[in-house]
């Protein structure tokens, strides 16, 4: 006698039908709404403009080109949002305990790719769970594949489910052959329902497993990029680039098609017959190698050749600057990240100076992704604990490596400065300098096994050698 499949309750299963019409949406949503598909085209720079049939003429539509500044965008910040460490107070050091944990799941490599997404698309996902062992399992998620709702008083995620659309991901054997197979993971308050669609999907949800973890929140952590309080779902960071992107790609574009037609001086003849372009047995010669040919001889001796000048491309390259520089003043940025070819700075102050917005939001994104991963390793304290917060974990802080672009020279020399002065202790020495957590850990324990004679003999080695 078979047993009845586990269904989900009305309530669970309208919610996850509301979720799933609210991924499906945002995924085919325009560009204006912030359609998620559209979006990783851009950053793919696979998004190529319509032409309105004027500038590109029928045969040449490979001509048309994309232009990565949407792309360029969102990397320019990725690229300096690195976690270094987690102290378990603002004052503290940097917790070896918490950062054995964010190693374990490998978040070195996967929290790049969260920033990654929540820049790219205004958000991405970090899920909290367990690995096989019982210990905490930390794992990022594309928006592409999950939603959530937030609780309207606590602004916290109330509810979220993750969706796998791909039959070879869905790991169940009885749904191993299915060509329609979507499974999905609800996350409510103190459970996780793992199901499946029924059949072709007409029937409903089948549970396949619930656990009752009985975590405090939901642990489904969102990384939201440029919220706002009327919109905490975020904004692409490449928004405010793709309007002078496109205009860029078809100036580009009409620089190709005038390179085609109009850069090599095009030559005209007057006077001439269709007996003037035939070979010597009266075969027609072929329109290219007429073209091409160096020496025109016309029998027809009141024909006449010459040609017209050839078509400057100037126009093309200012304007193409031009945007560039609209779309680095509106990123914040230095000219040369956006146009080829801009001015050097003069100096490495200049450098710094027109840095300094880029810098700046660099620091903001830190100040808005620090919340949600202290939020993140504090449900993974709670499953390393067993089921308890420790004393103090509501003072976590995420260290960040610096976003600016000082050399170390400049860095030493400051630090040996606050140390002389008394300002900064010897031990934060290493910290200061912006050096990696083990590397930091490595050092304190040679000072450690070190005696102030063998650090003296050092110290006058170096310096000799200097």
């Amino acid at each position: 006698m078979s047993v009845p499949a586990e269904r989900l309750t009305t309530d669970e299963e309208q919610t996850l039908n509301r979720l799933y019409q609210r991924l499906l949406n945002a995924r085919t949503a325009s560009l204006h709404d912030g359609g998620l598909e559209v979006l990783g085209r851009y950053y793919n720079a696979d998004r190529y403009m319509r032409s309105i049939g004027l500038n590109v003429p029928p045969g040449y539509e490979d001509l048309r080109t994309v232009i990565a500044w949407p792309a360029q965008a969102a990397d320019t910040i990725e690229e300096r949002l690195d976690v270094e460490g987690v102290r378990t107070s603002a004052s503290g050091a940097p917790s070896e305990v918490l950062w054995d944990i964010w190693q374990a799941s490998g978040l070195d490599e996967e929290s790049q790719l969260a920033h990654a997404d929540a820049l790219i698309y205004g958000r991405s996902y970090v899920v909290v769970g367990t690995d096989y062992g019982g210990a905490p399992a930390i794992t990022v998620e594309s928006p592409l594949w999950m939603a959530h709702e937030r609780d309207p008083l606590t602004r916290r995620v109330r509810v979220a489910a993750r969706f796998v659309q791909d039959p070879r991901e869905v790991d169940l054997p009885q749904y191993a052959n299915s060509t329609s197979a979507v499974a999905a993971s609800l996350f409510l308050p103190g459970q996780t329902v793992q199901v499946v669609r029924d059949g072709n999907g007409a029937g409903g949800w089948v549970v396949v497993d619930r656990d009752v973890h009985g975590m405090p929140q939901i642990p489904v952590v969102p990384l939201v990029n440029r919220p706002r309080v009327a919109d905490r779902a975020g904004r692409s960071e490449m928004l405010r680039v793709i309007p002078v992107a496109d205009a860029c790609c078809r100036a580009i574009t009409n620089m190709q098609i005038a390179t085609e037609f109009q850069a090599v001086p095009q030559r005209y003849i007057l006077g001439a017959t269709a007996e003037d372009f035939e070979d010597a047995d009266g075969n027609k010669i072929p329109a290219w190698e007429a073209y091409l040919g160096r020496v025109w001889a016309l029998a027809n001796d009141q024909a006449k050749a010459g040609q017209f000048p050839a078509a400057e491309l100037r126009n093309f390259v200012e304007a193409i600057t031009a945007y560039g520089k609209i779309a680095a003043s509106l990123q914040g940025v230095p000219l040369s990240y956006f146009a080829a070819g801009a001015d050097n700075p003069t100096s490495a102050d200049a450098i710094r100076a027109e840095e300094a917005r880029l810098v700046k939001a660099c620091e903001r994104r830190q100040r808005a992704f620090g919340g949600p991963w202290e939020q993140v390793m504090r449900l993974a304290l709670w499953i390393a604990e067993g089921g308890t917060f420790p004393q103090g974990v509501e003072s976590l802080a995420m260290v960040w490596r610096d976003p600016s672009t000082p050399t170390m020279a400049a860095k030493a020399d400051y630090v040996s400065k606050m140390v002389a002065a008394q300002v900064f202790p010897p031990a934060y020495g290493p910290e200061a300098l912006g050096l990696p957590v083990s590397e930091q850990e490595r050092i304190a324990e040679l000072w450690r096994q070190a005696d102030p004679a063998a650090r003296l003999a050092a110290s006058l080695d170096r310096a000799s050698r200097a």
